[in-house]
């Protein structure tokens, strides 16, 4: 009998901003800027963040929605200024956890920046998670992406 293999949920937003790549680099770069377009209404909350953004540095998350209360770590793995970074997990619930900031200035016009953010799950095997999944993880994990996308985009165009 062959083991079925996990899916991977992936969620991706995609945004401009008026701002250059490097200021936009330069905002991710202190991470309590992180912490600040977490919005406060979302399941998903950023429970405490490195002082700086390195390979290496931890960031620690929760998902408190009924009736689950998740918590996970990741790693920062890729760190490319001005192009973006990644964290992945590094303990916790998630087998696999993902999450892609990428940095891009327009052709066009490099005062403008395509930013995007992606984020690449899997939960563990099992009726129970695979419910959770689809019942209430994917839309926390999609309505995270969505309102910080959102967030980042109005700290960036509001000034430095």
């Amino acid at each position: 009998m062959s083991r079925r293999q996990p899916d991977v949920t992936f969620i991706e937003e995609r945004a401009t901003t008026s701002r250059s790549a490097e200021d936009v680099f330069a905002f991710f770069d202190r991470p309590a800027n992180v912490k600040r377009v977490m919005p406060g209404s979302l399941a998903v909350t950023l429970e405490s963040h490195p002082a700086d953004l390195r390979p290496g540095t931890i960031f620690a998350y929760r998902l408190k929605r009924w009736p689950l209360d998740l918590a996970w770590d990741t790693v920062v793995s890729e760190y490319r200024p001005p192009e973006g970074f990644t964290h992945v997990k590094a303990r916790g619930y998630f087998p696999k956890w993902v999450y892609r900031y990428s940095i891009v200035p327009e052709k066009a016009d490099e005062r403008r920046t395509s930013l995007s953010i992606s984020l690449a799950y899997e939960v563990p095997p099992g009726l129970y998670d695979t419910l959770s999944n689809s019942y209430v993880i994917r839309s926390a994990m999609k309505e995270l992406v969505r309102e910080q996308m959102r967030a980042i985009c109005a700290a960036l165009e509001s000034g430095p």
